[in-house]
Order: structure tokens, then sequence, then C-alpha cells
């Protein structure tokens, strides 16, 4: 029985001595198992996970396309590239095929909605521009008249805008053109320069805005990418402001059809709302808006416009003798209105050759293209243009001053930047 008790008390001690060195060995082999893990946390938190498409752009190669989920921002080919000579003649040559309209969720991405009809809206101008005599300056006009289209239905919504509508101006467009397409281009450097040259718009448009006619109908609509776009964040806000900028997007949506009653519709529920927005703060209100609401606020409002017939921006120029003043405007966005030969060649040349150069070298330039055009006009055979004036018969100087009058003078345009008036010494 002694015994049978010491092997019991020797068993209980070689437990007890065993039992400390297992739980250690347990204990030590459970921190090997989290040792990877949390070397893998600490790592992740100094380098966190990159997708791959950005590794691949970080080594050099090019990153796999972009679907809406992992790059909500803007649409692959947004902002397009500012139009510049070698661009517009390949397009010419060989267009492209139309891209295939994204596939976005159907309740969401509206911003990319917004981007992808710019991008339509662009490709049928730049292919009509093929067909003009001076392709180049017809697509900067295309291009820039998009984008603040783009802006301006970006200022419609209440949303983020996207980042460049927030500038105006050269800065808008110096903003686009420096996007992905613009960057990648191995023309960068031209398109630079002509974006440095673009212009600014004329100040905030005069108030009230005219009510629409069927004689003012053509300008609301022919003349509608000429007028100002949003301000930029530093711009004037307010009631007036809102109220263009809503009649603007509207005007876009009426022109598509040319319907009268669609533009006065809008004309009329602006003004309403305009007044409801000027009741709600503690200032003056316009005195239309106290004639309490129909046809008599209306007539109110239609009768102070400062430019009923919408024509602010249509201006009689002479080409003859274009100064830095003159340059500037005719560098704008411009519609030109002159049809007659040779109007559209020789002022294509100019804007074609001088608006991407500096300011200070556009008159030399301005004058030497005329020069050139005139002799090469001359110079075409009789059937290519017949010279109703007579000028080419005659030598130099009076040949120029010939084109100067008949051909030169009294051309008619819309320019977003307003000319210097006739009497202005543009030197």
């Amino acid at each position: 029985m002694a015994a049978l008790g010491l092997l019991l008390l020797l068993l209980l001690l070689g437990a007890a001595v065993v039992a400390p060195e297992r739980h250690q060995h347990v204990a030590q082999e459970s921190l090997v198992l989290q040792h990877p893990h949390i070397e893998q946390l600490l790592q992740e938190e100094q380098d966190p996970p990159l997708p791959p498409d950005i590794l691949a752009a970080a080594a050099g190669a090019t990153p796999a396309p972009r679907s809406p989920h992992v790059w909500a921002s803007a649409l692959d080919g947004f902002p397009p590239a500012w139009p510049v000579a070698a661009a517009v003649t390949r397009h010419c040559r060989q267009p492209p095929r139309a891209l295939p309209t994204p596939s976005l969720p159907p309740t969401a991405f509206a911003h990319l909605r917004r981007q992808a009809a710019a991008l339509d809206a662009l490709q049928p101008r730049l292919n009509a521009c093929c067909r003009h005599n001076a392709p180049l300056p017809c697509a900067r006009r295309a291009w820039t008249d998009v984008l603040d289209g783009f802006c301006t239905d970006e200022f419609g919504v209440k949303t983020r805008q996207f980042h460049c509508c927030r500038q105006r101006g050269a800065a808008r467009r110096r903003c686009f053109a420096q996007g992905p397409d613009a960057v990648a281009a191995a023309a960068t450097a031209e398109a630079a320069a002509a974006v440095v040259a673009a212009w600014e718009p004329v100040a905030e448009p005069p108030f009230p805005p005219g009510e629409p006619t069927a004689t003012n109908m053509g300008n609301i609509c022919g003349l509608r990418g000429l007028r100002p776009g949003p301000p930029g964040p530093a711009g004037p806000s307010g009631p007036r402001v809102r109220l263009r900028l809503r009649l603007e997007r509207d005007y876009g949506r009426c022109c598509r059809n040319g319907s009268l009653a669609c533009a006065r519709a809008a004309w009329q529920k602006g003004l309403e709302r305009f007044c409801r927005e000027e009741s709600a703060v503690k200032t003056r209100q316009h005195r239309c808006c106290r004639h309490g609401g129909g046809r008599a606020r209306g007539r109110c409002f239609a009768s102070a416009a400062p430019h009923p017939g919408y024509d602010r921006e249509l201006h009689n120029v002479s080409l003859a003798r274009p100064g830095p003043a003159l340059l500037r405007s005719l560098c704008a966005p411009t519609l030109l209105l002159t049809k007659r030969r040779p109007v559209p060649e020789l002022l294509g040349a100019v804007t074609a050759a001088c608006c991407p150069l500096p300011p200070e070298e556009r008159s030399a330039c301005a004058h030497e293209q005329l020069s050139q055009g005139i002799a090469t006009l001359c110079a075409s055979p009789r059937d290519a243009w017949r010279d109703p004036q007579g000028c080419c018969s005659r030598g130099d100087p009076e040949r120029r001053r010939c084109f100067d009058t008949e051909y030169l003078a009294q051309v008619t345009l819309g320019a977003a930047v307003a000319p210097p008036p006739p009497d202005h010494h543009d030197e």
C-alpha cells in the first residue's frame, strides 16, 4: 500500500513538471503563428495596397482600361484634346470610328453621361469642319463651344462640377487642354501656346434678358455659344446669374428643334423663379418683380431688356488692318456671317497662323498672312475665283487698297469678345 502511494506521488510530480513545459511550448507556437500576420498588417500600414492599374502605370506599363467603378471622375478621352493643325489634318484625312457608348449603371454616374454627351457632340462638329476652307479655327471653335456647353450643363445640377468648369476664360481652356489626351499628344507645346492666347469673355451680360420672339430666335440659338458661360469661383453670383445659366441651358434644349414656344415658356418660368428668389432676400427687388406676375410683369421685363434682339455679340468690322485689339476678338470664339469670298479664306488663314502666337506677334503675322493670301488668290486660275471687283488686275499698292475697301471692309461676325469700335486706333 505504501508502495502504491509512493508511485502515485511520483506520477503527480512528473505531471506537474511536464505541464508548464507543455504550456510554454503552446504559447511559443501561438506567437510564431501570429507573427507573419502582424508583420503583414504593419507593412500594409506603411505601404497601402494599390490597384493593379496604378502599379502598372508606376512601372511604366500601359494601365488597364478603368471602368467607371474604379475611375469615376472622368471617361477615357475626356476632356478632348485642344485641336492642333496636325491632329485636325489627320482627322479629316481619316476620320476616327465612333467610340462605343460607355456602359453605365442606369441610376448613377450622371456626370459621366454629361461627359459622354460632350464627346458625342464634338465628333460631328469636327467632321463638319473638314468641309470648311479653314478647318483648324472651325475645330477650335467647336471644341470651345462643346466644352462651354458641357460646363453649362454641369452648373445646371446640384453636384460637384468638373474642376475645369469652375474656372473661366483662358484659365478654363488651359485646364481642359491639359487633360489626359492633350498631355499625351505629341503637339502639346503648340496646344499650350494656343491656349495661353485664348480669350477672356466679356463682363457679366446686362439684365434682364429679352423675350424670345420670332425675330430674335435665330440669334438666341445661333449666337448661344458666344455668350458668357458660367462664372468662376470669384465671379458674380446671385439670382441674376442663376437665371442666366438656367435660361441658357433651357434655350439649348429649345434650339434643338427651334421651338419658339419652348423658349418663351423657359423665359417666363425663369423670370418667375427669379422674382421668388429676389423676394426671399432682404434687398431691393427688381422693379418688374413688383408688378405681381402674369403678362404685366412679362411686358415690364421685355421693355427693360437692353438687348431685346440678343444681338450684343454681332459686330461689323474691317479686316483690312487688324491690330492687337481686333485680333484678340478674332482669336476668341467667333461666327463669321459674311460668307462672300475671299473673306472666309483670308480670315481663316489669319486665325490659323496667328492666334497661337503671343499677342505682341499677331499683328505682323496677320499683315503677312493677308498679303500672302491675296497673292495666292490672284495667282489662282480665273475659274477658281472670279474677283468681281477686279482687284487682282491692279498692281501694288492699289491691289491691296482695293482688297481692303472692296472685300475686307464691313465684315459681319458674331464675337464672344467685342472688337474695338470703328474709331479705335488699333495699333
